[in-house]
């Protein structure tokens, strides 16, 4: 698309939005203002957010916002345009063949946050601070870009986990792409001061559907808290053209959506401690199936969560075992 005659930001948009919308975009106003301010920040090597552009709306039209345009009317994700997601506020870098983080993730990284922040006050009081070792290791399966790791390292910052335990939170992920995009992310976020460096934060390659890569990396009851956001789509569900572009591994799972959460019901046993949290993020359509999927894996006290238009979004629940119990190993 040429932007007809638009010789100022604020022309530009007025014709862009309705391009955008033309070709689909749910989000066209908030896209076309993101990236203006994309574009504006790129020529000037300045930070420039979207409501600066009101007061730049007679500012000449940097030469890169066309191809940009072009590039998200053909309904390309605008994280990929970006070179950035957000996880938690927080920009994290994605790229073509790794899954590209999603809002309603944030919901889940919350939770495992506010219950790490529970456990670990549990363990300052009493019997358990006498009882309990001062660690906490959180266990995040099919990590893709780091999501939920790092989103639950920057809330555990935020709220001075690291002043009291020490803590581990490790990723794991089946593709090398992920893995080397999450550890350079985790670096970044280090150095941003997103993420406390007292919080060790791992990143490995791992088949999260069998047991070998969870024994091989010593991980076997390891983990206070289990988390996971896997592939759980359905075959055959329509999905946006910007889901489409996801590695199709990364979006969809079996003709139901549950071909990897059957033996991930078992890895999460595998992996958590005889005391432990988990949170697992699923289809609208199988929240049942997954709370019985995780109940056949002995989890307990399970709780199913809504995301903020009100569809199930991920379940909840605790492992509560004999500290000598051994998961049988798939």
């Amino acid at each position: 698309m040429a932007l007809s005659g638009a010789s100022t930001v604020s022309a530009a948009l007025r014709e862009a939005v309705p391009a955008l919308a033309q070709a689909g975009v749910e989000s066209a106003a908030h896209d076309a203002r993101v990236l203006m301010a994309a574009a504006l920040g790129w020529e000037t090597g300045t930070s420039v957010s979207p409501l600066d552009l009101v007061m730049r709306g007679g500012d000449t039209v940097p030469a890169t916002f066309t191809g940009l345009l072009q590039r998200r009317i053909a309904r390309e994700p605008l994280q990929w345009i970006l070179g950035h997601g957000s996880v938690m506020g927080i920009d994290l870098a994605v790229a073509p063949g790794v899954f590209i983080p999603r809002p309603e993730t944030d919901l889940l990284i919350d939770w495992v946050a506010t219950e790490a922040e529970r456990r670990v006050s549990r363990r300052e009081h009493g019997l358990f601070s006498r009882l309990l070792e001062p660690t906490l290791t959180v266990v995040d399966l099919c990590s893709g870009p780091g999501t939920i790791a790092l989103g639950v390292a920057h809330e555990l910052s935020l709220r001075g986990i690291p002043d009291t335990v020490s803590v581990r939170i490790v990723g794991l992920e089946v593709t090398d792409e992920g893995v080397q995009l999450a550890r350079r992310n985790a670096g970044h976020w280090v150095e941003q001061g997103h993420v406390d460096a007292r919080i060790e934060v791992s990143f490995h390659r791992a088949d999260v559907s069998s047991s070998a890569d969870i024994v091989g990396l010593g991980l076997v009851n390891s983990a206070d808290i289990v988390a996971s956001n896997p592939p759980y789509v359905p075959e055959g569900t329509a999905v946006s053209p910007e889901v489409a572009r996801d590695p199709h591994d990364a979006v969809f799972s079996g003709e139901d959506g549950l071909t990897l959460m059957r033996p991930l019901a078992g890895t999460i046993e595998l992996v958590a401690a005889s005391s432990a949290a988990v949170a697992v993020e699923h289809d609208d359509s199988t929240g049942k199936a997954v709370r019985e999927l995780l109940a056949g894996a002995g989890i307990s006290d399970l709780v199913q969560h809504r995301d903020l238009v009100g569809r199930d979004r991920f379940v909840s629940g605790q492992v509560h075992r004999d500290p000598g119990h051994r998961p049988v190993r798939g």
